[in-house]
């Protein structure tokens, strides 16, 4: 598998969108007001999971349900594509690193996001519904939630923090399920970080 497998190419369908592509999945960008959303598909099940926004207006800004993202900057890398989003929303700022890359059999997009507040949070996350349920889990811990079965083509779906943050999940309607990221805040620093990937694995069959 080499790099140009991998790159950054304008959003089929949308006035102003970036997907991400890599062989077997793709993390699409579309401008939503003053912001950047995002959603996750997979080339043979189409999309998979969205981002749940939060609403500045309204929430409590000690407690982030997802980042804020506002530019978006393609980074060309050696081992995939990367691109950089910054973002604010009172009091935070947002920068995130996400790059996409092969890893053995499996296909990843990988989140590195810093959070800079000069007032304490209580909560910081990064927050999607996906549309699978309970029925096509294979295994949940602190860490990681994994999906796979028929409804993937049994193909293996993967959302984790390898150990550096956790996950959380609870349904959200029929045939649906809503995760987190959750950091674990440090309180004697200003920055807080969460790190946390996708990892799609097809079926070989």
């Amino acid at each position: 598998m080499s790099v140009s497998d991998f790159g950054v190419v304008r959003a089929a369908g949308v006035e102003e969108g970036y997907t991400i592509c890599a062989p077997e999945m793709g993390l699409t960008f579309v401008r939503d007001g003053d912001r950047w959303t995002h959603h996750l598909h997979l080339l043979r099940h189409g999309k998979i999971a969205r981002t749940v926004e939060g609403d500045a207006a309204r929430d409590d800004p000690a407690r982030v349900v997802s980042p804020v993202y506002q530019e978006i900057q393609n980074h060309p890398v050696e081992i995939g594509v990367c691109i950089l989003l910054t973002g604010q929303a009172t009091p935070h700022h947002f920068s995130a690193v996400v790059t996409a890359r092969r890893d053995g059999p499996s296909y990843m997009v990988e989140v590195d996001l810093a959070d800079r507040c000069r007032s304490p949070i209580e909560f910081l996350a990064a927050t999607y519904v996906v549309w699978l349920g309970s029925s096509d889990l294979l295994d949940v811990d602190s860490e990681r939630i994994v999906w796979g079965g028929e409804a993937l083509g049994h193909g293996r779906l993967e959302f984790t923090t390898n150990g550096v943050d956790d996950v959380a999940l609870a349904e959200a309607g029929r045939g649906a399920t809503r995760v987190q990221a959750l950091a674990r805040l440090v309180t004697t620093t200003y920055t807080q970080r969460l790190y946390y990937s996708w990892r799609w694995t097809p079926s070989t069959s």
